[in-house]
């Protein structure tokens, strides 16, 4: 927090000196004669540059601002060294490029810590995503961290031979129910869901919702023997639910399984997803 606090008020320091070189160089630009309002109209650019896209842009730009001067200034002292209408003397461009350097770097440094602090606030979200694991409707836990468990369950596998099995539960025309019927009863109807869930399953299967219509169970020490009565049993899990107004409502679903053995080619949680989702819209055909 204290870290963060001098981040920020570093930007707000940059920002301030900024604005003062901007100021000053309004009162104490160098005079380019002719080619004065072009001179700072490029000036002003590159600063655009090195602010918006970084300071390796505007350095770049810079160069190409103080070569288009320098072959000016050559060109019209080789060339034309009577006619005083474009000359402008070693000093002023001198000057001038100091001050466009000046500016660029001043810009492109804003830029840097700006997009720097950037990145460190989308990490620190991505961690508090991962860190709040529950969902806050069902109570079960998230996507996230079933793709953490996963892996750690094919880990354990790979180490000790242990079989385990992951299902695959999508509730048909959830999101249409939600509309229908209002988010209270879709709330009570997911209270509903999570109770059914727990009683049956084991304490020792772990619980998850993956999205709104799609949840999943990882059965660590499952055989495929049992996969039958278990699919069974999902599948009967909900059957008619009955609405706070005492209405009846009959949900349908699909069901997919994998079990997951030491000589199975699987090597991350993406691998075993995509062979049951694949599994699960073959029976939703």
């Amino acid at each position: 927090m204290d870290t963060s606090f001098r981040k920020a008020s570093l930007i707000s320091m940059q920002v301030f000196l900024l604005l003062i070189a901007v100021t000053l160089l309004a009162f104490y630009a160098p005079n380019m004669g002719s080619v004065h309002l072009e001179s700072m109209l490029l000036m002003m650019f590159a600063a655009t540059v090195s602010l918006f896209i970084g300071i390796r842009a505007g350095l770049v730009t810079s160069l190409a601002i103080l070569f288009c001067f320098g072959s000016l200034y050559f060109w019209n002292m080789f060339f034309r060294p009577n006619d005083q209408v474009l000359l402008f003397s070693e000093v002023t461009l001198l000057y001038y490029g100091v001050c466009l350097i000046g500016l660029v770097i001043l810009s492109g440094t804003l830029y840097e810590n700006v997009h720097r602090m950037s990145l460190k606030n989308q990490e620190l979200q991505d961690q508090v995503r991962q860190l709040v694991a529950i969902d806050a409707e069902t109570g079960l836990d998230n996507k996230e961290r079933f793709m953490l468990e996963l892996q750690l369950e094919i880990d354990r596998t790979k180490r000790h031979g242990e079989a385990f099995t992951v299902f695959l539960y999508k509730i048909d025309y959830l999101t249409e129910f939600k509309k229908l019927y209002g988010d209270r009863e879709y709330e009570r109807f997911l209270l509903h869901f999570s109770k059914q869930l727990h009683y049956s399953t084991r304490t020792t299967d772990k619980k998850f919702r993956l999205s709104n219509e799609e949840f999943a169970v990882i059965l660590p020490y499952a055989s495929e023997e049992h996969m039958s009565i278990l699919t069974e049993r999902f599948r009967n899990m909900i059957g008619d639910y009955r609405t706070d107004s005492n209405k009846t409502v009959t949900f349908t679903n699909h069901i997919a399984y994998y079990t997951v053995k030491k000589n199975s080619d699987i090597e991350s949680p993406d691998d075993i997803l995509g062979l049951i989702g694949n599994e699960l819209k073959s029976y939703a055909l």
